[in-house]
């Protein structure tokens, strides 16, 4: 990507909407602004123009804001053309442009603009597209601090701590012939702890800030013509599961995204758990286990006319399966009433039949798809950024146990070590292979 390059892209998703959004960014705006509208715009106002294609002629009345350098999202010359969301409209605007000042802008190039331009460091970067594709309310409102730069003022404050140790500890080994007392040897001591003990709370904090966009995914199991598939065709609101009332009927594991409110999950439909008869049960049995192995939550199905029996019992030690609850299904001929006990294997009872007790076991799933109540101080936070953080932990014990032994040198070289690693995660020395990967992830236009 160079400087000078002028970049443009719809930002909105494919398909017929009100409003759809061309973005260019670059030094080539100020010309097409001229070229596009035939007239000036004043930078940051919202104004109704029309639209010209290459021929001259209008193809549409659309709201045009310009952003005056450095005062945009990338830092550089920025136009937002706010179009009627016809894709013919659309990429005719974009067309227009591309041929004249600007080429088609790479996923995620506005925002490593942004990145370059020193707009935003690496995590508000990051911040942005998750908060684009978080799957449930508390990330998103996580990846709103990260992107408001709550996760970087933490590592910034840190790092500040560092650098002010680093210099303590290297001017005493600049001045060998004065010793260090031992008051300023508990001092520092006192400072390694303090900034040990900030680093292990980053690292708590980006523990939970990965889970917060995690997605839950439930495994529905349980012997043969339980209701498996009949339930989830109720969770679901549609036929979307092979449904019959042969014993056996579901050999493949199916797996099925749902979403209630702010709550998104996956569900996973399962061959029922027998003593095969054939090699093909035998494959849908093997298919059970691997979704298992997928599932953080268990919805073991019992038939109520029969109840939990020994052959459950077997079946839930064989697999070895744990975070379970049951449900047990057929109530309406057991002459029962819906219910839900909670506890740590919590109980439902429901007729699939007769639409009896699904909202239990709704309202199960969304209890243990409960996310951690979010604060202002929580963030949403990757893979990279924990390793990067254990990396800088483990300095920083390695310079506690050289300060033991007055190893000045070793002290400084690990202090130095730990504040590179957290400079890491805010993009500092990032390779330019990192910095692609996460771009990439981006959408076209962002």
């Amino acid at each position: 990507m160079s400087a000078n390059d002028t970049i443009a892209a719809i930002s909105t998703p494919p398909g017929n909407a009100g409003i759809g959004i061309v973005r260019v960014s670059g030094p080539g705006v100020p010309k097409l602004i001229t070229k596009l509208f035939k007239e000036t715009l004043k930078p940051r106002e919202a104004s109704l123009r029309k639209v010209y294609d290459l021929d001259g002629q209008a193809i549409d009345n659309a709201i045009a804001i310009y952003y005056k350098e450095p005062e945009s999202y990338t830092g550089e010359e920025v136009l937002e053309i706010h179009a009627h969301g016809n894709p013919v409209i659309l990429e005719t605007i974009l067309n227009n442009i591309t041929k004249k000042e600007a080429r088609l802008a790479k996923p995620g190039e506005f925002t490593e603009k942004a990145f370059l331009n020193n707009k935003i460091d690496l995590t508000q970067a990051e911040a942005v597209s998750d908060l684009i594709t978080s799957r449930n309310l508390s990330a998103v409102k996580g990846a709103y601090n990260s992107m408001q730069g709550v996760f970087s003022k933490k590592i910034i404050e840190t790092t500040e701590k560092l650098l002010e140790l680093r210099a303590r500890i290297e001017a005493a080994i600049n001045f060998p012939e004065d010793d260090v007392p031992e008051s300023s040897k508990k001092e520092i001591k006192k400072e390694l702890a303090h900034i040990k003990e900030r680093v292990e709370k980053i690292i708590i904090g980006t523990n939970i800030g990965i889970e917060l966009n995690k997605q839950n995914t439930y495994c529905v199991v349980g012997q043969p013509n339980t209701g498996k598939s009949s339930m989830i065709n109720l969770l679901l609101g549609d036929d979307a599961s092979i449904v019959s009332s042969i014993p056996g009927t579901t050999r493949d594991s199916i797996q099925y995204e749902v979403k209630f409110g702010d709550c998104s999950f996956m569900i996973i439909d399962t061959a029922g758990l027998r003593k095969p008869e054939n090699q093909i049960e035998k494959a849908g049995i093997k298919k059970t286990k691997d979704a298992l192995s997928k599932a953080n939550r268990v919805m073991y199905m019992v038939d109520d006319q029969i109840g939990f029996s020994d052959e459950d019992d077997k079946i839930i030690n064989k697999f070895e399966i744990k975070n379970y609850d049951l449900i047990f299904n057929k109530i309406d001929l057991t002459k029962k009433d819906p219910s839900i006990q909670h506890g740590d294997i919590g109980k439902i009872y429901i007729s699939v039949r007769k639409n009896k007790g699904i909202e239990y076991v709704r309202d199960l799933i969304k209890k243990h798809n409960l996310k951690t109540n979010v604060s202002e101080n929580t963030v949403t936070a990757r893979g990279r950024h924990l390793e990067a953080a254990k990396n800088a932990l483990q300095s920083l014990y390695n310079a506690q146990k050289y300060l033991d032994n007055d190893e000045l040198e070793l002290i400084a070289e690990e202090l130095k070590s730990s504040h590179e690693q957290l400079f890491l995660i805010t993009g500092g020395n990032s390779s330019d292979e990192l910095l692609a990967k996460i771009f990439s992830e981006f959408c076209i236009g962002k």
